[in-house]
C-alpha cells in the first residue's frame, strides 16, 4: 500500500520519502524545501492536489479540514510548522477567525490565504491579516513559488 501524500495532523508522523524527485522544477531549487506546510481546506480534492504538489519538491505536509481541526494540529505540532495554507471559507472557524488565533498563539507561522472566493467580501484590513494571497484555482508552480517566498521573507498580501 502506497502512503498518502500529505498525512491528517491526527495520523502520526509523516512518512518518509526521502530527497524529493522533483527538485528540478527550478534549478536554482528556489521552489523546493523541507519545512512542514499545514494546509487548511475543507474540499478533499483541494487537500489531496494541494499535499501532493507540496510534497513532490519536499515539503512534509499537515492536512487539517477547518480552522479547529488546524488549531489542533498547531497545538500538537506548532514547532514543526513552518507555513500556513488555509481557505476562507469553511465550516465553523472561517481563515480570518484562525489566523487571529495564529497570529496570537503562534505569532511567527506565516499564513497563506488561498481562495476562489471574491476577496471584495473582506471587511477593511482583513486581508492585511494574511501574510500573501493566492487565488484559486492555481498552478503548481503558483503555489510553489508562494509557498517558497513566504518561507523566506519576500513579498505581503
Amino acid at each position: 500500500m502506497v502512503a498518502p501524500a500529505g498525512w491528517l495532523c491526527a495520523s502520526g508522523p509523516p512518512p518518509d520519502r526521502g530527497p524529493s524527485r522533483h527538485a528540478a522544477w527550478d534549478r536554482d531549487g528556489t521552489l523546493a524545501g523541507r519545512e512542514t506546510v499545514l494546509l487548511v481546506d475543507d474540499e478533499p480534492a483541494v487537500r489531496r492536489t494541494g499535499s501532493r504538489i507540496l510534497s513532490r519538491v519536499g515539503y512534509a505536509v499537515v492536512l487539517a479540514e477547518d480552522g479547529q481541526e488546524a488549531v489542533a494540529c498547531l497545538e500538537r505540532e506548532a514547532g514543526r510548522i513552518a507555513l500556513i495554507i488555509t481557505d476562507m471559507i469553511m465550516p465553523g472557524m472561517d481563515a480570518c477567525d484562525l489566523v487571529r488565533i495564529v497570529r496570537r498563539r503562534w505569532p511567527m507561522i506565516p499564513v497563506i490565504l488561498s481562495t476562489g472566493y471574491d476577496m471584495g467580501r473582506l471587511a477593511g484590513g482583513e486581508l492585511e491579516l494574511f501574510n500573501r494571497f493566492i487565488p484559486k484555482p492555481y498552478t503548481p508552480e503558483e503555489i510553489l513559488r508562494a509557498v517558497r517566498e513566504t518561507l523566506d521573507g519576500l513579498g505581503r498580501a
